[in-house]
Parts: structure tokens; sequence; C-alpha cells
């Protein structure tokens, strides 16, 4: 099959969106399960290279029919790629990937952007303490979801379905970074003003009608395995066909990169290597290696402005040799184009071959503008606006294409080496200006076949505000990844995550499904399941191979109602709101600085289990009654519903087990099932060895129901979970005294972290 038509390799990458608005959703996982379930969903409707590339070819084809202008013809795509953080998530194996010390690109993806600014030259205004994402101060992210669009409605539309299903499956959207197209007469532009995306690979099997001259390269070197070679040593097999994507935040100040060209022609001028006529936009041309326009200083050197400003006819081109420019003298070594891509000028003890050494180091760019167009005279336009260039590029290796780009080309002085003066740093997208050679290049020009070298002076206007490094995977990984599995074979369990036991904070059986709960424990909750197996073993028979555990463990955080959260201490749940349009509703109790709080939070009866919380943390005081008493109550430990006692005239009972100077206490109360769901205390606080079951506990820390003995005969069966890691099974009969006994005793509590 011709790659064009592949539809495993996701549409971006090879045959690029090419959109006019487009926005990165960073999203972050909750519950492991939702987001498989979510990923499932979201599989059929991302965008292939076969679907993009046919559209991208029928766009071109009718925008040549009608001599330019752009057709009606609209399409909206979505893309996804994954963080190494986001691939553990929905595979539950915390060692998926082989972090070796980072020097290969599987390494350098499981480390991250963050961990490896320095070298990259993300120093000083660009270092990650200062990022929006991708950094250890921003909230991890799993997932970028890409939206791109030609209409700006089916843009937000998409965006909008995007978000709420997101929503519902419990991701939370860490950063927004939309882009898009500049207008006229800036389309198609960066915010300095000169044509983007120009300078692209030509990849064999993809590309269309290539510039007369161009090469084509292999889509090897952006797609692993794409031409059905063997993948590079290190690299699993499920990682075929799919891509390392980076992402980059490039803050750009206009005014200030303008200035500064400005200040240094001048020094140009002084020193009589230039006219006194000479424009800014011819020295800020030689800086970027292109005319605003697109076209090369090299193929137009002649010219003195944007020559498609004279000359309709000239056109962007990407076929250059700098074979007749080896001291850049027309287009300087320092200049972006050639740190990014020296082609056949580059010499270091003789001419670099190009084939064999430089076309390993290309990237694919799919970037796009972000922020209002600097117009001081226009409604945020002004200087202080936020603007930039959303940087996203494609390739198989991290480190010897992208990283090898930025450590070794872009801010490294001595490229090309053995110069003297040294060249100087890339002078528009080096971050490290400031700190290697204080952004010293060398200017060189020629009059009468003599060269002269000027020295001038950069400093960073564009900064690096976040950076992630992720990866995206082929359609067919992504179905996988929703079944939880990776390795392909039929009937593959899904990879295991190590979860460390340790005490359980509170155990809240689902609304929707029976036998599944969602146990809290420390920062993070789970979701258990039990069957008739799990349920005589956990109860009355050998835990030795009790395995019930099958969600991964997710921090508290991903869970909207539990933002601020750091350890549930207890839920109660509402009585008269429970299955009610669509949710349920509690009461949800933890600590703050030391003094317990309560909030109210509602889950939905949905697939996502949605939360979400109105208002904020309100003090105990509010219980009027109920937590009165001869002791206030001050920090809720347990409460347990009154199996019988459950909405009886208009109330229901509850034993509420609490902290007190002299040890855990407990107390029978009363909610009543009305708008202001008054409470009452019914019996003062005892001590729980009245509890014949409980004999022996120090503390309750929750209880939870067992699954099918809810007043089954007569007597409701409970897990115990207390002391701090412990269970053990009680049994409470209905009626007068609610008499109680221990069905079995107490064990460690690890067969609730384990699975089987």
């Amino acid at each position: 099959m011709a790659l064009r038509d592949s539809t495993e390799i996701q549409g971006d990458i090879l045959a690029g969106f090419k959109k006019d608005n487009m926005t990165l959703l960073f999203l972050r996982f909750g519950d492991a399960a939702a987001a498989r379930s979510w990923l499932k969903d979201l599989v059929p409707q991302l965008a292939t290279t076969q679907q993009v590339a046919a559209f991208n070819e029928k766009f071109s084809e009718a925008r040549r029919n009608s001599m330019g202008s752009d057709p009606a013809m609209k399409a909206t795509w979505l893309g996804l790629s994954l963080t190494y953080p986001g691939l553990t998530v929905l595979t539950g194996k915390q060692d998926l990937l082989p972090e070796n010390d980072g020097i290969d690109t599987v390494g350098a993806f499981v480390q991250g952007a963050a961990r490896r600014a320095k070298p990259l030259g993300d120093v000083d205004n660009n270092a990650p303490d200062k990022w929006l994402f991708g950094a250890t101060q921003n909230q991890v992210t799993h997932a970028v979801l890409t939206v791109a669009a030609d209409d700006k409605g089916d843009h937000d539309r998409q965006l909008t379905r995007q978000t709420d299903a997101a929503t519902r499956a419990g991701i939370v959207i860490v950063h927004a970074q939309p882009g898009a197209t500049l207008p006229e007469p800036r389309r198609g532009k960066e915010h300095f003003g000169f044509k983007d995306g120009v300078s692209e690979p030509n990849v064999e099997g993809i590309e269309e009608k290539p510039e007369p001259g161009a090469r084509l390269l292999s889509a090897d070197f952006f797609v692993l395995g794409a031409t059905g070679s063997a993948l590079p040593e290190g690299v699993p097999e499920w990682m075929r066909n799919g891509s390392f994507q980076v992402v980059r935040r490039l803050g750009q100040d206009v005014p200030g990169w303008w200035a500064q060209v400005g200040t240094e022609l001048k020094k140009l001028k002084d020193a009589k290597v230039v006219g006194e006529k000479t424009s800014t936009e011819w020295l800020a041309s030689r800086l970027v290696g292109r005319w605003r326009c697109g076209a090369s200083v090299h193929n137009h050197p002649g010219a003195t402005r944007d020559p498609l400003l004279d000359d309709p006819s000239i056109k962007p081109d990407n076929v250059i040799s700098y074979k007749n420019d080896p001291d850049g003298v027309i287009t300087p070594l320092f200049s972006h184009l050639r740190k990014t891509n020296p082609r056949d000028g580059l010499i270091d003890e003789g001419p670099v071959d190009e084939q064999k050494f430089l076309d390993r180091r290309r990237i694919i760019r799919r970037g796009i503008p972000y922020g209002a167009p600097f117009d001081p005279t226009s409604p945020g336009g002004g200087p202080d606006e936020e603007r930039g260039l959303v940087f996203v590029c494609y390739q198989a290796d991290l480190v010897e294409q992208f990283e090898f780009m930025q450590r070794n080309w872009v801010n490294t002085p001595n490229f090309p080496p053995g110069r003297n003066p040294k060249p100087g740093p890339d002078t528009m997208i080096s971050g490290v200006l400031s700190k290697i050679g204080n952004g010293d290049v060398a200017f060189e020009t020629e009059t009468g076949g003599a060269h002269k070298i000027t020295m001038l002076n950069f400093r960073p206007f564009v900064n690096t505000e976040g950076s992630l490094y992720a990866f995206t995977p082929s359609l067919s990984t992504l179905r996988k990844l929703g079944e939880g599995r990776l390795d392909g074979a039929e009937g593959g369990q899904r990879p295991q995550p190590k979860v460390q036991p340790g005490p359980v904070d509170e155990i809240l059986p689902w609304m929707d499904v029976e036998g599944r709960y969602w146990v809290f424990s420390g920062n993070q909750v789970r979701v258990v399941g039990t069957g008739a197996e799990d349920v005589d073993q956990l109860t009355t028979g050998s835990d030795d191979a009790t395995g019930i555990v099958f969600g991964d463990p997710v921090d508290l955080s991903t869970w909207p109602a539990l933002q601020g959260v750091e350890r549930v201490d207890a839920i109660w749940p509402v009585p008269d709101e429970q299955r009610l349009n669509g949710e349920s509703s509690y009461w949800l109790f933890h600590t703050v600085n030391g003094t317990q709080v309560y909030r109210r939070i509602w889950i939905a009866l949905n697939s996502r289990h949605n939360s979400r919380t109105s208002g904020g943390d309100m003090p105990l005081t509010n219980w009027r009654t109920a937590f009165g008493g001869t002791t206030r109550v001050t920090h809720v430990d347990a409460v347990l519903p009154v199996p019988d006692m459950q909405h009886v005239n208009g109330k229901s009972q509850y034993w509420l087990f609490h902290t007190t100077s002299a040890g855990q206490r407990y107390r029978l109360v009363s909610v009543a099932e009305e708008p202001y769901h008054t409470d009452s205390l019914d019996r003062d606080d005892r001590e729980p060895s009245k509890w014949q079951s409980l004999s022996g506990i120090a503390k309750v820390d929750a209880f939870g129901f067992v699954l099918g003995k809810y007043r089954a005969g007569g007597k409701t069966w409970c897990w115990v979970q207390h002391d701090g890691g412990q269970y053990r099974t009680i049994s409470i009969a209905d009626g007068f005294g609610h008499q109680d006994e221990q069905v079995r005793g107490s064990r460690p509590n690890t067969p609730w972290f384990r699975r089987g």
C-alpha cells in the first residue's frame, strides 16, 4: 500500500493538517479505566494520513484551478499524542520504557523536555520554572489532543465536543493552547512577518509535486518503521508507524526584535559595509535567511526589499545550494535557515555529505501562530499582549533530530566549526544568546573581492514558555491502549502497576454498578471490583490469591470535585439525593491545615462518573445538632448508615465515628430528607467497645457493605478498615439493639491493593 494511503499513521505527521484554526488541549487523565474508555471513543475520530493527504491533494488542485484563491473546501481534523506519564497511566506499567540515562530517543522521551532543558538552551527566561506546561510546577500532561479546522465555527464546535467528552471521562484540561493563521496581509506568516513552514522536507510517497530539484527523503526519518524497515535498537514494536512529537510555546517580542535589528543595522552602516539606504528589512532577511514572502535570500541576493513586491512571480523556494557561499556572505552562517539546515554548505575538514549526515537531522514542522498581530493602533495589538508561535515538530529520533539541531547547531557559536571568529548562535531562536559569547555573531561582507567581518550582538526576543515531549502512536497502537494492552497478542493481559498497601480512608460504592467501589488511600483513589469469589475470599476464605483492584491508582486532584483535597477523611451520602437527576450527592470531609472541613460533591451516573462541587469548604459547626452533644465533633472518621433505618419517616439514621481527646467515639445521628437536611443527635457518644465485633480496634477508618450481603436474612455484612492497615468482616442485625458479631478476624488489608 502506498504511504499516502496509510490508515495507520496519524494525519498530521506526514500529510499535515494545514488548517487556519488549531487548539492543542493538554490533558491529564483521572481514572485510568475511564481514560481508556475515552480513548476507545476517540480513536475512530482521529485523522489518518490517507484522509488528510487526499483532502490536501484536492484542495491544492482546486487552488491551482482557481488561480491561487482558496477553494470553498473545509475539513476538521483531530490528532492525539501521549506523554510517557500518559502511557504509564493507560498501561498501568510504570517501567514501560527504559530511561537509559537519556542517551537515546526512548530515554529522552521518558525523561521529558524539562529534564533536558539546559543543553537545549532553555535557561534564564526560557527555563522550565517559567513554563506554562511541561515543567514540575505544572500539572502533569498525559496527552495532547489537537483540534484543527479550516472554519472557525467548525473548530469551536469540535473543540466544545472534545472538551465535553474529556470532562465526562474525568480528564482535566491542564492547558489549552489556541493558534490561528494571522489575518491578511500577514496570512501564512509568523509574528515577525516572515512566511512560515517553507523549509519542510519532501517525503517520498507523500509529496504530490515537489519543487523541481528537490530531493525526496525517506519517511523513516519521521515515522518509525514507516516503510516496513526494522526499528532502531531499543524501540519496541508497538511504536511502529508512530512519531515523536515536540510541542513548544515560543513567545515573540515583536517590537523588541525589530528594534534590535535596527540597532545592529546601524553598526553595519557605521562600518561602511552596507549603504546608508539599507533597510531593516534587508538585515532581518539575512537573520532569517528568507525574505518576508518566503523567497530565499540565497536565490534572490540582489533584492533590497521583499522581491515579491516587485515581481509577483517570485514564490517561496526550498531548493537552495550554499556551495558557492561557504563563508556566509550571501546568507550568514548564523542565519536561522542555515543554522537549522546547513544543506550542502557545511564544511568540516571538507564538504559534509548532505545525504548521509544532514538528512537524518531533518524534522517536520507543523506550527501555527498564537495571539493577535502586533499593531499598537488595534485593540489587543499592543506590545504587552501575548503572541508567539506554537512550535510542533515530528521526528523518528528526538536525540538525533530535534535535540541535535538545538544543541549542536542553533545554540552553538562554533557552528559551522573551524571559523575565526566563531559564527555565533542562531539570532532568532537561540535561548542562550545572552550566555554564550554574549550573543556575538560574525557578519561577513565582501567588497571588491575583500572580505570583512563586523561583529554584531543579539539578545533573545523569543522565549520558551512551555515545552513537551510526546509520542504520536499509530491507530492500531491507540486501539490497543484503549484496551489496556500493547503486546498485540490475543487475550493478552493489561500490564499491572505495582500498588503499595496502605491505610484505606474511605470506601465509596458506585451508584450504578454493583460490586464496584472507589477506594481512597492517602492522596490516591483506585477502583475496586468484587465478584462472588472475591467476596468469599475477603469475608471468610483465604486471601492468598485474592485480587480485586482493577483500576489504576490516580491522584485525587484528577477529580474536579476533589481539587484541593489532600486526603479524604470520610464521605457521607446525602440520603434523599442518590440517583437523582442523573447524579448522586455526598458530604465529603477532609482536613485543611489541621482543621477538618466539609464540602458538597456530586458524582454523575454515567460511564465517566464525572464529578463536580459547588461553593467552597464549610466548617463543621454548620452541623448544629448532630455534631453537638457532650463532646463537639471536630473530626469525622467514618459514617455507617444504619441498614434498616434508611428513609424511615422522612429521615435516615447513621452511626458516626469521630476522634476525641479520649480516643475514638461513635454516636447515633439522623438527617432529615428535606431541602435543609436538618440534622439531629439521637444518642450521644459511646465507646466503640460497645460493639463486640469491633473488639480490639483502636480506630475505625472506613466501612464498606459487602456485595450481596446487605440486609440478607435480616443481617448486613460490612468490611471494617481499621488501625491504618487492617480489615475485618462483621455483621449487623436488623431490629432493636442491632446485634453485631464478628464474621472474620482482622487481617492485613493487602488484598485491597493487590491484583489477581
